[in-house]
């Protein structure tokens, strides 16, 4: 009898082990021994933190290029350090490795693309911004079909 419970706790213990190895955090150790080397473990911190960046530049974005008066000759480098930021944070999500986000994973390129090409197009002399209001539909793309749990 005690056997059957020690086993059970053993049990318990290893899963309990294993699912906190999972989270950031002093565990992180037993995570990079349950996965494999090629793969990239992102935490729901990384994401609230990469998404809501990403959330805050498309706002401001939106913020000139929604304006009555339309987007201003003075808004260029405005529109280009906001993408800057944009192309910086997509970085953090295409990788190269397997993720745990399997639909971060397979849009993230198509993130990183649509931000690349506003940004060579709002650098142009004149700009031109088609490319930026795209990056919201990208955004949109994404975020409007069902969750894949």
């Amino acid at each position: 009898m005690y056997k059957r419970n020690s086993c059970g706790f053993a049990a318990g213990l290893l899963i309990a082990g294993i699912g906190l190895g999972c989270r950031s955090g002093p565990l992180e150790t037993v995570r990079a021994a349950t996965y494999p080397a090629d793969f990239h473990y992102i935490t729901k911190q990384e994401i609230r933190t990469t998404m809501g960046g990403l959330a805050s530049e498309v706002y401001a974005l939106d913020q000139i290029m929604l304006r009555e008066s339309g987007v201003q000759q003075d808004d260029q480098a405005r529109v280009i350090e906001i993408l800057s930021r944009m192309r910086n944070l997509a970085k953090q999500l295409k990788r190269q490795e397997q993720s745990n986000h399997p639909r971060i994973q397979a849009h993230a390129p198509r993130l990183q693309r649509d931000i690349d090409r506003a940004l060579a197009n709002a650098r142009r002399a004149p700009p031109n911004y088609y490319y930026t209001g795209l990056v919201t539909s990208t955004c949109t793309y994404c975020h409007a079909q069902p969750v894949l749990e």
